[in-house]
């Protein structure tokens, strides 16, 4: 099992180097962005498996972020926020984040949610497919989950017709040759 990458979005600065700090030393890789901008470029980059986002950013706040990645990524997400009224809570929640956490947080208190939401979300990906189906095998099972070839790696999986699957490099290259 590879080292889980989490992607720190915070802009503040200090928050963003202690939590790196922490989650290194507990054996994650960790990214950091300041905004919404920087996040985008973070996951286009490359695979993340857990985002821990600020809710009061620059920009985007962190709910609009939390809503356009939800539309179209099962990335679990945590809020961090200096708000923790309940209604803050539940729109975060009514959002798609997995978690919501204040900011008066202790780091173990996160490292364990992170470790929740992180093992919840790989035993779904696990019991919704026991045969883990490819790109190479979308007719037979009807639903192409992203696997090393496919352009959008952070969506839940490519569940759109055959004309919309752009999504998956493997079926777009047999789609041309058929």
């Amino acid at each position: 099992m590879s080292t889980p990458h989490l992607l720190i979005v915070d802009d503040d600065r200090a928050i963003r180097d202690l939590l790196t700090k922490f989650f290194v030393q507990h054996g994650y890789r960790v990214s950091v962005a300041a905004d919404g901008r920087a996040m985008q470029q973070v996951l286009a980059a490359g695979r993340i498996d857990l985002i821990v986002l600020d809710v009061m950013l620059p920009g985007d706040d962190g709910l609009s972020l939390c809503r356009r990645l939800r539309a179209d990524s099962a990335i679990p997400i945590i809020m961090l926020t200096a708000k923790g009224e309940d209604t803050d809570r539940i729109v975060g929640l009514e959002m798609g984040a997995d978690d919501y956490l204040p900011k008066d947080f202790n780091p173990r208190e996160l490292l364990s949610r992170v470790r929740a939401v992180h093992d919840e979300a790989q035993t779904l990906r696990q019991r919704s497919s026991p045969r883990r189906a490819t790109c190479s095998n979308f007719m037979a099972g009807g639903l192409c989950w992203p696997d090393a070839s496919c352009s959008r790696p952070q969506a839940r999986s490519c569940r759109s017709d055959r004309a919309n699957m752009s999504c998956c490099s493997r079926w777009s290259s047999a789609r041309s040759v058929s």
